[in-house]
């Protein structure tokens, strides 16, 4: 509500084409300066291939664009320290990683119910995600990043989202490839700086016809279980309280914009804390970092864990 579908690029132009024929918007463009850094765009959404997202975003900051990013924020260090220097030094407009997930209505209802203890807990994040082609430009890091920075961010910061801080520790275990997959069957367990544990099992290897996702989390004697963003169980003093989804599932993508565009009308703190954006897509690269060390990595000291 309230936006102007402007102007949507893609490097051909003829995909942008059929989009902006399909969803209205008023032009089309093969040229990205045509967002980035038009005058008359005062929102840009990036959606490009990964290694793209850094440059565009920090150019459509730079030019006086709130910015809308799908995820991964940065592929590599170079870029979110680029960033990181950019949010910490200038005066920028809003910027907002696609972590849509933490705006899902059953996710912000197990967070609230969680946060009635002040415990530590223990979560467990199963993710089916799936096999993908071993040439497929998400395994490139140069392009995707792989599957871990690319798509596990997105699991990392749900974990973020119930702690209420990003992780200070993660330490990452990978199946063998055997020339098949690309280190994407990865059990990585975080540390939270309140001493929570959360473990995520980011898996190829299984049967598209389970469900992709589920978690479970385990605090002061409650215990709440959220089965694929349709089904969300709530456990407490023996009191069982499930909550089904009436329009079927809802990751949080509608949630996720709307918080977005009220922070660009409103202004005040951004929907999702900068410091969650940067240490979700740094812990995605210490567990990179700790497949080929075989250790765990501090990301409080930037340094190996002891």
């Amino acid at each position: 509500g309230g936006v102007e579908k402007a102007v949507i690029v893609s490097a051909s132009g003829l995909t942008a084409r059929h989009a902006a024929q399909k969803y209205g918007f008023r032009t089309a463009s093969s040229v990205e300066d045509d967002i980035l850094t038009s005058p008359e765009i005062s929102v840009a959404a990036i959606l490009t291939r990964h290694q793209h997202h850094a440059r565009q975003s920090l150019a459509a900051l730079r030019s006086g664009k709130h910015v809308y990013c799908e995820k991964p924020l940065a592929i590599n260090e170079a870029e979110l320290q680029e960033i990181e220097a950019a949010l910490a030094s200038e005066r920028l407009p809003l910027l907002m990683v696609g972590f849509n997930r933490r705006f899902a209505p059953q996710a912000v209802q197990m967070q609230r119910f969680l946060q009635e203890s002040s415990d530590p807990f223990v979560a467990h994040y199963r993710v089916n995600a799936g096999a993908i082609p071993i040439n497929h430009w998400v395994h490139d890091p140069a392009q995707g990043g792989g599957r871990i920075i690319g798509e596990g961010c997105h699991f990392i910061d749900f974990l973020t989202f119930l702690a209420g801080a990003a992780p200070v520790s993660v330490s990452a275990q990978a199946m063998p490839d055997n020339g098949r997959y690309h280190q994407d069957n990865v059990i990585i367990t975080l540390t939270f700086p309140d001493g929570s544990l959360g473990s995520l099992a980011y898996l190829a290897n299984g049967d598209k016809s389970l469900p992709k996702e589920r978690v479970e989390v385990f605090r002061g004697g409650r215990v709440a279980v959220l089965d694929d963003f349709r089904r969300l169980e709530m456990i407490n003093n023996g009191q069982r309280q499930v909550v089904q989804s009436r329009l079927g599932q809802d990751k949080g993508h509608r949630g996720a914009w709307s918080a977005f565009l009220d922070g660009v009308r409103k202004g005040g703190q951004p929907p999702i804390p900068y410091s969650d954006l940067t240490g979700v897509t740094r812990a995605t690269f210490a567990a990179m970092r700790s497949l080929t060390e075989k250790q765990p990595v501090s990301l409080t000291q930037d340094s190996p864990a002891t």
